[in-house]
């Protein structure tokens, strides 16, 4: 199995890379240019929608990540490599996500939770497909999906970790939430 992380020059590729390389052959990429093919492309991301979505595009990745989409390829996003997939995001009005899962990504608006969303949570997946832990969360923004059955974990109501057909996206960050996190993703890449 072999990943490819999309550098988008604003995201921590440290820790994504090295949890990657602990499960499979890993490269990572800064343009589309650099790309020569892979089993899966890992999405990872810090930063605002509109600066993810410039980079993308800029990049070229945009093609990369249709290109997957399209032949069922896995995907992998996480944290704003989950939210550029939808499209649009109250954080950067005006500014189009990529569009490949029906939802926008809003504000947090759950009072019981302290923004930003920093620090671990539990996580409630649905149909037992992974085990309810603890992950570590820093966003002040959520999806809200068109289509809940591609929910398939949660956080109270918000969207946690969601699947549509080959791409897998995660709300928080399982490369920095210790040996389960790790666990989690080794089962998304294998899944």
């Amino acid at each position: 199995m072999k990943s490819t992380i999309l550098n988008l020059g604003i995201n921590n590729i440290k820790s994504i890379k090295s949890a990657c390389e602990k499960i499979c052959d890993t490269t990572v990429v800064s343009s589309s240019n650099e790309f020569i093919d892979s089993d899966l492309i890992v999405l990872p991301g810090n930063g605002s929608f509109s600066k993810g979505m410039q980079e993308i595009r800029l990049r070229g990745f945009d093609k990369i990540i249709n290109h997957f989409f399209s032949r069922k390829k896995k995907i992998i996003g996480i944290c704003l490599g989950l939210q550029v997939m939808m499209h649009e995001s109250e954080e950067s009005v005006g500014t189009s996500g990529l569009g490949l899962v029906d939802g926008v990504v809003s504000k947090i608006k759950d009072n019981s939770l302290k923004l930003p969303l920093l620090g671990w949570y539990d996580v409630k997946f649905k149909e037992n497909i992974f085990e309810s832990r603890s992950y570590f969360f820093n966003n002040n923004y959520s999806v809200n999906l068109k289509e809940n059955n591609l929910l398939y974990g949660k956080l109270n109501n918000l969207s946690a970790f969601i699947k549509k057909d080959n791409f897998y996206g995660f709300q928080f960050h399982p490369e920095k939430s210790g040996k389960y996190g790790i666990e989690l993703l080794k089962k998304t890449i294998y899944f």
